[in-house]
């Protein structure tokens, strides 16, 4: 009969193996995302609703409208929030009409209240 151990050196060796197949390597440096704050150039003609005008902006560096919705925060004329990494946060300080880029204060979770 074989001892206890020996039985169970396959069980261990499946699970450890399961475990690191399942654990997530780290968010490599410049892709985790913070919340930004960008201020923008508000057009004169007042033609384009402002809110379009931020996400077409947004959308330059992120690649869809739809996906500068997605992280967005907030948006005002002149203004809106989004979540970025720090990488499309240097892209988008790059757009034209974009004045600034700033970090903000991740918003506290609130479980959906």
């Amino acid at each position: 009969m074989e001892k206890p151990t020996r039985q169970m050196v396959p069980a261990i060796a499946i699970l450890f193996i399961s475990l690191v197949a399942a654990a997530a390597p780290p968010t490599p440096r410049g892709q985790q995302v913070h919340l930004f704050e960008a201020t923008v150039r508000v057009a004169d003609d007042g033609v384009e609703d402002p809110d379009e005008y931020n996400y077409r902006l947004l959308a330059a560096v992120l690649g869809s409208v739809e996906a500068a919705r997605s992280v967005t925060y907030e948006t005002y004329p002149g203004t809106f929030s989004a979540f970025l990494t720090n990488n499309q946060a240097r892209r988008l300080s790059k757009i034209p009409g974009v004045l600034s880029v700033r970090r903000r204060d991740d918003p506290v979770p609130t479980d959906g209240q």
